[in-house]
């Protein structure tokens, strides 16, 4: 049996954890990158909720403020 590539550098043990880390580090950047996208958005209901909120607790600091 002959070794070839990696596996010829490292052995083939090393050769095999190299590609586990490469997987590994490829399903967590994607997972990131999931994450990151879906946490940036709201949904109306949510939206329009966060809107009230604003309005409300700006009112309530700065009775003179002017509704727009």
């Amino acid at each position: 049996m002959s070794d070839s590539g990696i596996g010829m550098l490292l052995g083939q043990l090393s050769g095999n954890l190299l590609w586990l880390w490469f997987i590994g580090a490829f399903v967590l950047g994607a997972v990131l990158v999931y994450g990151v996208a879906k946490a940036g958005r709201l949904r109306r209901r949510e939206r329009a909720q966060l809107d009230r909120n604003t309005e409300a607790r700006q009112r309530q600091e700065d009775p003179y403020k002017r509704p727009t």
